[in-house]
């Protein structure tokens, strides 16, 4: 389903985007470093899913971060607490667990609380509900490693439009 009433941007020529990439590259490179030196291999990826649905479903916009890390926060929680409420409660657990994710699939339906229950909660819950995840990931370990890489990839985008901003002026 597509919306005619958005404005897609025109895609970059051909020497824009190999500089696009070229960009994309020093980020990912520089978030491997930093981020490896925080953070287990296994982790690692949060900071890459929320840049892939900052990038890819806000835009890039500043002031949508905020929202993106809150709802990203909000599904690694949410497939933490089965994995949780299974392990004290047993198949109870698991029930009590899986009722909660889905009053949480509602809320974002729903569009209640949007701040928490958003797109990036459902990608989040999504991924880290799979069950290789959750065999590795130490949750605690990944909610840090998306909110570290949230603020890096937010300050390195911001960064780069400012400078850009400076060169176009």
């Amino acid at each position: 389903m597509t919306d005619s009433n958005s404005a897609h941007a025109a895609a970059p020529g051909a020497v824009a985007g190999l500089g696009i990439v070229a960009v994309v590259v020093v980020a990912v490179v520089a978030w491997v470093a930093i981020g490896s030196a925080l953070f287990s291999g296994v982790t690692l990826f949060g900071g890459f899913l929320l840049l892939w649905h900052w990038a890819n479903l806000e835009q890039l916009e500043i002031k949508r971060m905020p929202a993106t890390i809150a709802g990203a926060l909000v599904g690694i929680a949410l497939a933490w607490q089965v994995v949780y409420l299974n392990g004290i409660m047993g198949t109870n657990g698991l029930i009590l667990g899986l009722l909660i994710m889905l009053a949480a699939i509602y809320l974002q339906v729903i569009n209640v609380l949007p701040f928490l229950f958003n797109p990036a909660a459902m990608l989040f819950l999504t991924v880290a509900a799979a069950p290789l995840i959750q065999l590795e990931v130490d949750f605690a370990e990944l909610a840090l490693s998306t909110v570290v890489g949230g603020v890096f990839f937010g300050l390195f985008v911001e960064s780069l439009k400012r400078i850009a901003a400076r060169f176009a002026a």
